[in-house]
């Protein structure tokens, strides 16, 4: 651990309002195991208006298999069209057939929504390296919910801990 000084984190009583937002994206890190692995996770980041810094309002995360996955990013997308939110949804596409077989999959089940696939290399250590420097600046806040503990307990211990999923979610 010790890339995310978890202390940065401020905790507020709500997501911002739409006028402060300057964009909002949700990511979706996924995996395709059922109850063991990797988790998917989903998260819903807004970066303010201003330089007033980014505020994550929302994590999605279980152990789905590929249709349960599925299901639960279309609900999401669902969601996050209902909230009133102008959400761009980026999926991330692994190396190899299989990585853009599964994001072409993802994007045809978020038809009507905007969606883009992120190619993604590297570690997940060396893509973390943005966001962290924003979090280690104090410039994220979490929306107080359920999802923080578990997302706050894996950003301290990456990237030795055992679940990297959720960061690699928002950064």
């Amino acid at each position: 651990g010790g890339l995310f000084p978890i202390e940065k984190f401020a905790i507020v009583p709500q997501a911002p309002a739409k006028s402060k937002i300057r964009k909002s994206v949700r990511y979706w890190d996924k995996a395709g195991t059922q109850d063991c692995g990797a988790y998917t996770a989903g998260v819903l980041m807004h970066d303010l208006k201003d330089d007033e810094g980014m505020v994550i309002s929302d994590v999605r995360r279980g152990q789905w298999s590929a249709l349960e996955r599925e299901t639960r990013i279309r609900q999401t997308a669902d969601i996050d069209r209902a909230s009133g939110y102008k959400v761009e949804t980026w999926i991330e596409q692994e190396p190899g057939s299989g990585g853009l077989e599964s994001a072409e999959r993802t994007i045809r089940n978020l038809r009507g929504f905007t969606v883009k696939k992120d190619k993604v290399t590297g570690s997940k250590e060396v893509r973390a390296e943005p966001y962290a420097a924003q979090v280690q600046g104090g410039n994220v806040a979490l929306v107080a919910a359920d999802w923080n503990q578990p997302f706050i307990d894996e950003h301290e211990s990456f990237p030795t801990g055992k679940f990297r999923d959720q960061v690699d979610a928002a950064g």
